[in-house]
């Protein structure tokens, strides 16, 4: 064999190296391929749920839902968090738990208050045992502020991953009012994010509901953190036009009628009659439990025949029309007549009936014989004429009122081939049956009477807005510019200052001020109202306006199927009115300072007024420019006024207060005793209404807190 030369050997050497690192390099190749291929297939889904515990993407970042707010700005609806508390009993130590669990238990007891410190620590036990990660320490959700109070308990305040307390935070909407106007304001559906359900909360959603944004959630050192890659934009905030005194003095007014009268729902809305809008409005309902809740805004949606307030818009037709004038005469005769085969009878026939009246006493005495008779013999040869002038002062035009479920008036007509027109029809319409009108349209035909003639809409939201911009403005919106001529509108305000003043009406008068409005109470069906078939139940209204001189407000009163006393809309519905008329009347003080009854008063001297705070009084005494001496006033105690009969002013001296002894409050307003009496601690029940006569405990005697003191006002 030929010896091989160092080139060769060098060559062999070579190859077998570049041989050998093909090979290495090739199993390397094929152990990445293997393994990508391993990865992406037998271990693909185990890689991807780790990469989504690490992140995800595109998390949705709920924008706040605006808040709702009333037209003097106080928040009405607001999205609130609450908070669960959970604990995690494998993060927390067996013995740090023996060690903290009783102080724990005993601050837990005194936060929450329905378990003792032992219900507690049985309660928490069985999560011990069972080595729960996820074990609800208490039913009940806690605010904000009660969360991070609960954080400073013992154990707890070491953090979550020594004391295993975490929280779930979810969204509630809450109305901080309560009842008040709260089927107005709506709902929104129990998952958060439907948005609105009813009412106001329904009507203005996508504005309320705001925009989402989108974050990536990403694990970084042990945490989770958000990187939001579109920040959310809030919700726009409504202004609505309620105002919160006022709808309490509806709603307390309609209230204590109802349970007065058992009645089973009732409705009373306050309207600003220059505006239109709509400063208050109650819909209380009764209940299985026997109370008065907001079950359904009957004020926009009960579509029923409104009974005797439509009088006063058939007489109108007629007056317009030149048919009637308010001195023509019409035979009543003893309360009963038969019309078409029909019984057509008045509220008096057992007495008698009205006998020949004036087509103006028809509306005082809200005489049904009265009325439909001067209808029927003005229009029987040509009803349509009568339903068309009903159609040209727009009573029967839909006004798309912002409330979602609202209806409109039913008001049929003649020439209607989809339905049968009766020779009843006329007559018993002019009365208020046949037609069908939500009691807000009524209010709305009675506002333009009160407001010269021109019908604005209704309205509940005043502004849209966010911090310190305006998305929308809603202003005053004219239906009608004119309901009728001068002439008429003069006459017919005239017969609904009497229906107050001689009339149906009497129990909405005021001493204090003029009221003029029209009652009704109508007959209906049990089954057009939900109710079952068979019987009867009444309705009673009244709807007019204050003070009927100069009218600022507007306001309708209806209340359902009362069973205590005799069913009137002049005793029941006008009784509320003058309550809430005299009550906002006092709010808001408007007196005539060159009115007779101020001169009077400045001839005469100054008035009595009842003890009370001394900032109130000054404020009502400066108002009313009555001339006092407050040299014996020096500090924040009851004052009691006196006349000086020469120089014709009030003397004023404080009242003697003792710490631990009870006040003397007779002679008090309701308002000013009760705020007098809480800061002695002591607990008021108030009976009757004035001023406070009778107290039950003696003054001068000791006081403790948290003692009841009962106050008879007269």
């Amino acid at each position: 064999m030929d010896e091989q030369t160092g080139e060769d050997i060098t060559k062999g050497i070579r190859k077998r190296y570049l041989i050998i690192v093909i090979l290495c390099f090739s199993v390397m190749l094929f152990g990445i391929i293997f393994a990508a291929f391993h990865i992406q297939f037998a271990e693909g889904a185990a890689w991807a749920e780790w990469k989504n515990k690490q992140q995800r993407e595109n998390v949705v970042v709920p924008a706040g839902r605006g808040n709702i707010f009333s037209d003097e700005g106080l928040l009405m609806a607001a999205t609130v968090p609450s908070y669960a508390l959970y604990m995690d009993f494998q993060a927390v130590h067996r013995d740090t738990l023996n060690k903290y669990i009783k102080p724990l238990c005993r601050a837990l007891s005194q936060k929450f208050g329905d378990l003792s410190p032992a219900d507690f620590e049985a309660r928490l036990r069985e999560g011990q045992r069972r080595a729960s990660r996820e074990y609800l320490i208490h039913p009940r959700r806690v605010s904000y502020a009660d969360w991070k109070e609960i954080k400073t308990f013992p154990l707890f305040s070491k953090g979550r991953y020594q004391s295993g307390l975490y929280e779930k935070k979810y969204l509630e909407r809450q109305k901080m009012f309560g009842s008040l106007a709260s089927r107005t304001i709506g709902n929104i559906y129990a998952e958060f994010g439907k948005g609105g359900r009813s009412g106001l909360e329904l009507k203005y959603d996508s504005l309320l509901r705001g925009q989402d944004g989108v974050s990536t959630r990403q694990k970084v050192a042990g945490q989770y953190m958000n990187v939001n890659n579109k920040e959310p934009r809030d919700g726009w905030n409504l202004r609505t036009t309620i105002n919160i005194p006022m709808q309490d003095i509806v709603e307390t007014a309609l209230k204590e009628m109802l349970q007065k009268t058992g009645a089973a729902s009732g409705t009373a809305v306050l309207m600003e009659v220059k505006t239109g809008k709509v400063k208050a409005i109650s819909n209380l309902g009764l209940t299985s439990t026997g109370s008065y809740q907001e079950i359904q805004n009957y004020a926009v949606s009960d579509l029923s025949e409104p009974g005797s307030t439509f009088k006063t818009i058939a007489m109108m037709a007629a007056l317009e029309e030149g048919k009637i004038k308010p001195n023509d005469s019409v035979d009543t005769q003893k309360g009963l007549v038969r019309m078409y085969g029909q019984a057509m009878s008045d509220h008096n026939q057992e007495h008698g009936g009205y006998g020949k009246i004036t087509a103006a006493k028809s509306i005082w005495y809200s005489s049904n014989i009265g009325i439909s008779t001067l209808i029927d013999q003005a229009f029987s040869d040509n009803p349509a004429r009568f339903v068309d002038r009903l159609y040209k002062m727009k009573i029967n035009q839909p006004m798309d009122i912002e409330i979602p479920g609202a209806g409109y008036p039913d008001i049929p007509h003649p020439k209607n081939k989809n339905r049968y027109w009766a020779k009843t029809d006329l007559p018993w319409m002019s009365i208020g049956y046949v037609v069908r009108i939500p009691p807000i349209y009524t209010l709305t035909y009675y506002n333009a009477i009160a407001n010269d003639g021109c019908m604005v809409k209704p309205f509940f939201v005043e502004e849209i807005f966010r911090e310190n911009q305006v998305h929308k403005s809603f202003g005053t919106e004219v239906l009608n510019l004119k309901i009728c001529s001068d002439k008429t509108l003069r006459e017919i305000r005239a017969m609904l200052d009497s229906v107050v003043e001689k009339g149906t009406g009497g129990a909405a008068k005021s001493k204090f001020f003029p009221i003029a409005g029209k009652t009704g109470t109508a007959v209906l069906s049990k089954g057009s109202m939900g109710y079952k078939a068979g019987g009867k139940n009444y309705q009673v209204s009244f709807c007019g306006y204050f003070p009927s001189d100069r009218p600022k407000y507007s306001a309708i009163v209806v209340i359902r199927d009362p069973v205590v006393g005799y069913a009137s809309g002049g005793v029941m519905a006008g009784g509320v009115f003058k309550e809430i008329a005299e009550q906002i009347y006092a709010r808001e003080l408007w007196i005539d300072l060159n009115s007779k009854r101020v001169k009077e008063t400045k001839e005469t001297g100054p008035p009595k007024i009842k003890t009370g705070l001394p900032g109130p009084s000054f404020y009502v005494m400066d108002k009313l420019n009555i001339k006092y001496d407050d040299s014996g006033v020096h500090g924040g105690r009851p004052i009691v006024a006196r006349r000086e009969e020469e120089s014709k002013r009030l003397l004023l001296e404080e009242r003697n207060l003792i710490e631990n002894l009870v006040p003397n409050v007779l002679g008090m307003g309701a308002r000013d005793a009760i705020l007098l009496l809480e800061q002695w601690g002591l607990q008021v029940r108030l009976t009757g209404k004035g001023k406070v006569v009778q107290q039950s405990l003696r003054p001068g005697t000791v006081s403790h807190e948290g003692q009841e003191i009962v106050l008879r006002l007269n």
